[in-house]
């Protein structure tokens, strides 16, 4: 990267984790410390945010920090500091989050998206460096998304451009828990894998998921791909399902955007070909002459940095259009 700015303390958190970690110009990262997302949330996620940055600032030599990055689940109010609703961690609505961390750290806080961070970090230290168009996904528990167009993050008129997981692809399904009707997220999830698959088994479809779902009352996406390799029916079918709409929802934004590249990120990236061949060839069959053959559809490359390395290129950039 040209930018020579000094070191950024650089946050992720979502639902389940936080990491902190110090990022230099160059992409490295020093003094990593993971806390659990307390499951009380509101304030008692920012006293975990703060006691993760502390960690991270006694244990490294790199203690000049010129900001903080603070990538978090949206939407958000990035220019106020505010979290409006963060969908999988409770009592977290119309939060102010940046003031608290900066008035505690004496430097300033810069609050982003984090699947739109991923798609800045991806642009600056990963597979998407030297390409202007490109578009992030992060399919995981929840699914988000980022757009880099003409080589700028697209942020819209409030910040919360690239809610790829709130595209309707399906008129004719439920509406979800966001208020859309028949989205990507809803149908290609893990989450949302998870519970489809049990409905199926509630309503009496035989599978080999009952045995984990009679064990914790419940399913998770890991369960529904583990049994799809083991080909069970009911699996099988989910999958496919999740993967119409997460197929689904790629074309329409490369009919939109026109990108280079379509990253996707997340856990389910694991699955490997059994992911991409079958999203690949769905564009190929779906996709208008003149956007078929020439969009690259590819896995992340810098895995669960992205959030850590994308917070820290967003307050460096914050930075720089201040000066």
């Amino acid at each position: 990267m040209k930018n020579k700015l000094q070191t950024i303390l650089a946050v992720d958190f979502g639902g389940t984790r936080i990491r902190s970690a110090m990022v230099t110009a160059d992409g490295s990262v020093h003094g990593q410390n993971f806390e659990a997302t307390p499951k009380t949330g509101g304030t008692d996620v920012i006293d975990a945010l703060i006691t993760s940055i502390t960690k991270t600032l006694a244990t490294t030599s790199q203690a000049n920090i010129r900001a903080i990055g603070l990538a978090a689940p949206g939407p958000l109010d990035s220019d106020r500091g505010i979290i409006l609703k963060a969908p999988n961690i409770s009592n977290l609505e119309n939060t102010p989050i940046a003031d608290p961390l900066s008035d505690t750290f004496g430097v300033p806080v810069y609050l982003g998206n984090d699947a739109n961070l991923a798609a800045l970090a991806e642009h600056s230290y990963g597979i998407g460096q030297n390409i202007d168009n490109m578009v992030y996904m992060t399919v995981s528990t929840g699914i988000g998304g980022g757009i880099i167009s003409d080589g700028k993050l697209l942020e819209g008129s409030g910040g919360n451009a690239g809610e790829i997981g709130q595209m309707t692809v399906d008129l004719n399904d439920r509406i979800y828990s966001s208020g859309n009707i028949g989205t990507v997220e809803g149908q290609s999830s893990g989450d949302w894998m998870a519970r489809y698959a049990e409905e199926q088994l509630v309503n009496g479809v035989a599978s080999s998921l009952i045995e984990p779902y009679s064990k914790n009352r419940t399913l998770t996406g890991h369960d529904v791909v583990t049994a799809y390799k083991d080909h069970d029916c009911l699996a099988k079918q989910t999958w496919n399902r999740s993967l119409a709409g997460l197929g689904a929802g790629i074309v329409s934004f490369i009919h939109v955007l026109d990108p280079e590249l379509v990253i996707i990120g997340g856990g389910i990236t694991s699955v490997g070909d059994q992911l991409f061949k079958p999203l690949r060839q769905y564009v190929n069959t779906y996709a208008m002459p003149g956007f078929r053959g020439k969009v690259r559809i590819e896995p992340w490359s810098l895995g669960e940095q992205v959030g850590i390395l994308g917070a820290a290129v967003w307050a460096r950039n914050k930075i720089e259009s201040r000066n």
